[in-house]
């Protein structure tokens, strides 16, 4: 009778312990939730590298052929010289995040819509709320995952910006500001 009692208090201490630690846990958990969301906001947490996103900075882009959601043909040298392309999940929270930034820029860019892909990955269904926000400023296209485009640029998370110079990716980010950076300083006079 004195083992079973034994036992159970090395078993109640055992348990006791382990919550101790479970608590810890937890506080320690939103501290780093706090911090993390204080860097997000801060702008400057910086997860994964641009690199692992799409094609990085010197890299010729690929070749592809696709179509516009109004049916025209587009293909990288469609686009122009210096085309700004942005692709965007529906599902996806930053691409919502990063879309009015997205409008209010390429909006605004020379060139025009023609100078401006985005690429919406998904159905037409599942795409047509932010194709409808896209259309006024760049050339739609939505395309399956995996599709010829972001296999063109090796497009890998979303969102993914780049800005390509006479074939070549001249800025690319999974943020959209450092892609409208290097635009904005080769369009300033």
């Amino acid at each position: 009778m004195a083992y079973l009692v034994a036992v159970n208090v090395l078993i109640g201490l055992l348990a006791a312990l382990n919550l101790l630690f479970t608590v810890g846990v937890v506080r320690r958990l939103r501290e780093h939730t706090t911090e993390l969301a204080a860097l997000r906001a801060s702008g400057t947490a910086r997860p994964i590298p641009a690199d692992d996103v799409a094609l990085p900075v010197g890299v010729p882009a690929g070749e592809f052929a696709a179509a516009t959601l109004d049916g025209e043909p587009v293909t990288l040298g469609t686009l122009g010289d210096r085309p700004l392309v942005g692709f965007f999940s529906p599902h996806c929270q930053p691409c919502k995040e990063q879309l009015p930034t997205f409008i209010k820029y390429a909006g605004a860019r020379p060139g025009g819509r023609d100078a401006v892909l985005a690429v919406i990955v998904g159905t037409e269904e599942e795409a047509e709320a932010t194709a409808e926000r896209l259309r006024p400023v760049a050339t739609v296209v939505v395309e399956p995952d995996a599709g010829p485009i972001q296999q063109a640029f090796r497009v890998t998370g979303f969102p993914a910006f780049l800005l390509v110079e006479d074939g070549t990716v001249a800025a690319s980010d999974y943020v959209f500001l450092p892609v409208a950076d290097r635009d904005l300083a080769v369009l300033a006079p």
